[in-house]
């Protein structure tokens, strides 16, 4: 079962419908939109500020989401983040597939329909436009996205909401988690 931890007075809200791995963790201020799919390992920290997922997203396995008093993270509709991937105080438009051990750095916005390839880094503040593939460290515009590799960036969250969809009719990761509340500790001694 997942775990939502509850943090500062805030904890994690799901919707109806979203696959929630057995060993994700979701903390504080994170929302998570309907048909999303949550993977093995995946951490949405909400702690600074707030997460939220959009509808049909797939954040895969051992993803880590973290946020920024000031910036939270967005993610937008129909976005996969392929497996490592890392995330902060970014936001990344609806259809975009963010690569494998990618990083997406604060202040960050990806566009629509952009696909960041595996092992890049999006700088810090940096702005990439729609409809591009972007590579590199840093990241750059390789080029832009149209005919079939358009049409491959728009078929990919299908398939994650296929098996995942799998997973939830044999009764893996339904979407609930074991809610954890914040407990107050004394200073003295307290743990």
């Amino acid at each position: 079962m997942a775990l939502l931890l509850e943090f500062n007075g805030k904890r994690p809200r799901v919707a109806e419908g979203v696959f929630l791995a057995p060993t994700a963790v979701l903390i504080g201020d994170v929302v998570v939109e309907a048909g999303t799919s949550i993977w093995f390992g995946a951490v949405l920290r909400g702690d600074f500020g707030s997460i939220v997922v959009g509808p049909g997203c797939s954040i895969q396995d051992n993803v880590v989401i973290h946020s920024m008093e000031e910036r939270p993270t967005i993610i937008g509709a129909q976005v996969t983040v392929g497996h490592c991937a890392v995330l902060e105080g970014c936001q990344v438009g609806d259809g975009t597939i963010v690569g494998m051990n990618a990083v997406v750095l604060p202040r960050a916005t990806v566009g629509a329909e952009v696909v960041v390839a595996a092992g890049s880094v999006v700088a810090e503040g940096e702005t990439v436009p729609d409809r591009v593939l972007v590579a590199g460290v840093p990241a750059q515009v390789k080029k832009e996205l149209s005919g079939r590799a358009l049409d491959w960036v728009r078929r990919a969250p299908r398939e994650y909401r296929e098996i995942s969809r799998q997973y939830l009719r044999l009764g893996i990761g339904n979407g609930t988690g074991s809610v954890l509340h914040e407990q107050a500790h004394d200073d003295e001694g307290g743990h």
